[in-house]
């Protein structure tokens, strides 16, 4: 027998009495229970379900299977068939999907009234909303579609979530990615979206506060827009903005000059990378003079660029047969090594340090890296081995 879906009618309500039809067991001491009525709304059309009680025993997921809906608990439930139990929904969990649910519908309802762009996928986990649509979009569309999603909030438009028979529904233009013939759930947002959908909406736009588009990549011929509504996106407005004010004070800057702020500081960065490169390549190049007339291939050296590091290497393989290697780093922090062996296979090299010192790293016969933590007169014994 069908589970009566209670949501669909009072997705508002946060308690409720059922009766047990099934309980069954799962692995790790949980169960599933079958009611013949529920508030909870499973897990179906991309969205999460609601997690909540029932008789004070956590329900952590909810499923639904030829129409019966199935009640996961976190742990074994005393509960019988036959018995009534109060269940409870998590009310902050449930309006949160609400919220993202419907503004996910707003804005796939605008990118097919002005884009002529189809909802192709949809994901609301508890941490992250995904839309996934038809066509390609730049950086101008991005930006009007969210604010023509706020505007659809602000204008504070009912939702409206009613049944519809097959025939009712032939003589309605609606979006939808299968075909039906039973009885279909349409969502309508008047001038903005008419959608078959299954979940909990809230009543009015209004309710949603707000709706950002966060991340947008090309996504299988199309676009993947990461999206998130109400209090999700309060969140993370505020976050971004305390952000903001981290870095401006941090910069002593003022919020609307953080971007040139923050330029100038790449600049100077990368002035002071290159400077520091030729002055290691200046430092390593004399280094490399003196290995090769003591007729030692092995250099410690503090820290470095790895391209620098890898062209000293280079360097000393050119007049020395045997074990070619820079260390850069330190005693107390560790090292990251670069070793070649033009009179044998430098994997020796890197298969002895893993051996004696637990080093980290591979690569081919002519060359290998990694990063080793040990003291620099035990390593140039070591290697002195080979």
């Amino acid at each position: 027998m069908l589970t009566v879906k209670l949501y669909d009618e009072k997705p508002y309500d946060r308690e409720f009495t059922a009766e047990v039809r099934a309980v069954g067991p799962m692995e790790g001491n949980r169960c599933r229970i079958e009611l013949d009525r529920t508030l909870f709304f499973p897990e179906e059309g991309g969205q999460t379900s609601d997690i909540g009680y029932i008789n004070g025993i956590r329900v952590a997921h909810v499923s639904i299977e030829d129409g019966v809906i199935w009640h996961e608990t976190d742990g074994s439930a005393d509960i019988k068939t036959g018995e009534e139990v109060k269940g409870s929904i998590d009310w902050d969990h449930r309006f949160s999907n609400m919220q993202n649910h419907t503004g996910e519908h707003i804005l796939s309802g605008l990118l097919h009234r002005d884009w002529g762009s189809e909802n192709v996928g949809f994901h609301l986990s508890d941490n992250i909303v995904t839309l996934d649509t038809s066509k390609t979009l730049d950086e101008a569309d991005i930006d009007e579609l969210e604010r023509k999603a706020n505007e659809a909030v602000y204008m504070d438009i009912p939702v409206q979530c009613r049944y519809f028979s097959p025939e009712e529904a032939a003589g309605i233009e609606y979006r939808s990615k299968k075909e039906f013939d039973e009885d279909i759930r349409i969502v309508t947002i008047p001038g903005v979206d008419v959608c078959a959908c299954c979940a909990p909406h809230v009543a009015r736009t209004g309710e949603i506060g707000s709706i950002r588009i966060i991340h947008a990549i090309k996504y299988k011929g199309g676009m993947r827009l990461t999206i998130l509504s109400g209090r999700r996106a309060y969140e993370y407005t505020r976050s971004q903005h305390k952000t903001v004010e981290e870095l401006s004070h941090m910069l002593s800057e003022n919020p609307d000059t953080l971007p040139d702020a923050v330029m100038r500081l790449m600049k100077e960065i990368e002035t002071y990378r290159l400077e520091k490169r030729e002055a290691d390549k200046k430092r390593l190049e004399a280094a490399v003079a003196s290995a090769v007339a003591d007729g030692n291939g092995i250099i410690f050296t503090g820290e470095t660029d790895n391209i620098t590091q890898r062209r000293t290497v280079n360097e000393l393989a050119k007049s020395i047969n045997g074990v070619c290697a820079v260390f850069a780093g330190d005693d107390l922090k560790g090292y990251r090594y670069i070793i070649a062996y033009p009179g044998g296979d430098a994997r020796d090299a890197a298969a002895l340090l893993k051996e004696r010192f637990d080093a980290k790293g591979g690569g081919s016969r002519e060359m290998v890296q990694g990063s080793i933590d040990g003291d620099e007169a035990e390593i140039r014994q070591t290697l002195n081995e080979l």
